[in-house]
């Protein structure tokens, strides 16, 4: 994870809080809209204040009904916070109709909201159409003109131009037109595209940027377009140029996609607290880890199981999906003058060897979220037996193995030395079980 991506300063008394005002629907269902925007402004370190447009009666699977606040009443809503809160920035949603994206237009108009993201939202993730056609115009002609940056989707960007977009090219064509409609930077999203890369164009008037992601596999998308162009919106709102916001806004979404959220049997939510988890979950599993290596430290005999090089303390937090998610210290463990150490703070990088093992393993059972390996020799392989452990030899793919072992032995191969990996439900209990094999080896 990037450094300082989620870390943000909190205002103190004299100092200044960031603002920014979100005109949207409200989602029912709490995906998408004003809750998610709310969510992500927080997340953020911005302060979000809210103009509501419509109410949706909606959940994972759809919009069941909505229903249009007056616009005289949306126009309250806009004088009494602008006349009072000086926003930094402006992010507009679903706007309903043609009336309500004139007053909207006019007002920010008024108090000259400059750092405005216009997310054209025409059609929900269901196919429910929230906003009418003849209202199209009405954004093309009012609203468009006065965006810092327009964050259409391919269906969205489809309906702008009045043609399909099927491919990179075609996307980065449309950013070119749309901007011609009035807005100074354009970001059309590529979530739609066929394939596995989720690629983004952003035009600012004279470069083309292309950001790529893998797709991930999963169905909980609910409110991505809202998301990421909140995000837009706080970044923009700290002082963010357009692109820096773009391209932290692209990390952010990515981030509250792979934590998206099972809470009903349709399309679940993104989710904006997500890195905040990881960040809360990064700093309990450090401190598992400090004690973790003080216990092992307390057993000089642990370094007669050490390899050198090659053994480290691994955790996964629960419900880890990739490597990305394992918890380890940034290098192998060190022996200096036959004490053990570890340099560096725990951080998310599943590329040391053979983190790969505990992701199987917390999949197979999630009961199981630590590991250490060790070196492995037939006296060690006494002292497991000394001890009656399951030890289990790796000669098939992880996944046939009926259960996961306490101790899984990696045989020699050219390129690596034979390992033993011990796995536990705790950190704690790997150090205790590493000390128990440790003392049974020392005896045996």
């Amino acid at each position: 994870m990037p450094q300082n991506l989620w870390a943000f300063p909190l205002a103190t008394r004299g100092e200044t809080m960031y603002k920014v005002l979100t005109v949207a629907g409200s989602d029912s269902g709490g995906g998408a809209g004003i809750q998610t925007d709310l969510k992500t402004f927080a997340a953020l370190g911005v302060y979000g204040t809210s103009v509501i447009t419509a109410l949706t009666a909606q959940n994972t699977q759809g919009v069941h009904g909505i229903h249009a606040v007056p616009p005289e009443f949306i126009a309250c809503q806009l004088e009494a916070v602008l006349s009072d809160i000086p926003v930094h920035a402006a992010k507009t949603g679903m706007l309903g109709d043609a009336d309500v994206i004139s007053i909207v237009a006019n007002i920010l108009t008024k108090y000259r909201i400059t750092n405005l993201v216009v997310d054209p939202v025409m059609i929900a993730q269901s196919g429910h159409r929230l906003l009418p056609e003849h209202a199209v115009d009405a954004l093309r002609d009012k609203l468009l003109p006065l965006a810092m940056v327009a964050t259409p989707n391919l269906p969205e960007a489809e309906i702008l131009l009045g043609r399909e977009i099927l491919s990179v090219a075609e996307m980065v064509a449309a950013a070119r037109e749309i901007r011609r409609l009035g807005p100074r930077h354009v970001l059309i999203k590529g979530g739609h595209l066929r394939g596995t890369e989720m690629v983004d164009v952003f035009f600012d008037g004279k470069d083309v940027h292309l950001l790529s992601e893998r797709k991930l596999d999963t169905i909980n998308t609910h409110g991505t377009g809202c998301t990421y162009a909140a995000a837009i919106a706080a970044y923009l709102a700290k002082g963010s140029t357009p692109l820096d916001a773009f391209s932290r806004a692209k990390k952010f979404i990515t981030n509250a996609i792979s934590h998206g959220i099972c809470v009903g049997s349709g399309y679940g939510p993104t989710n904006p607290m997500g890195a905040l988890f990881n960040e809360l979950e990064l700093g309990r599993v450090s401190r598992e880890l400090t004690r973790a290596l003080s216990l092992l430290q307390k057993t000089k005999q642990v370094v007669n199981l050490i390899a050198a090089g090659r053994t480290n303390l691994f955790c996964s937090p629960e419900g880890a999906g990739s490597l990305a998610e394992i918890i380890s210290y940034p290098t192998p463990l060190l022996i200096c003058h036959r004490q053990i150490g570890a340099v560096g703070e725990p951080i998310y990088d599943g590329r040391l060897f053979p983190a790969e093992y505990l992701l199987a393993a917390h999949k197979q059972n999630h009961r199981i979220r630590a590991m250490i390996n060790l070196r492995h020799s037939p006296e060690i392989a006494s002292a497991i037996n000394a001890i009656s452990w399951q030890a289990v030899t790796l000669n098939t793919p992880f996944s046939a193995l009926a259960s996961v072992p306490e101790v899984l032995i990696l045989e020699d191969t050219p390129d690596k030395e034979p390992q033993l990996i011990l796995f536990a439900e705790t950190v704690e209990e790997v150090a205790e079980k590493t000390a128990a094999l440790a003392r049974s080896f020392c005896g045996c």
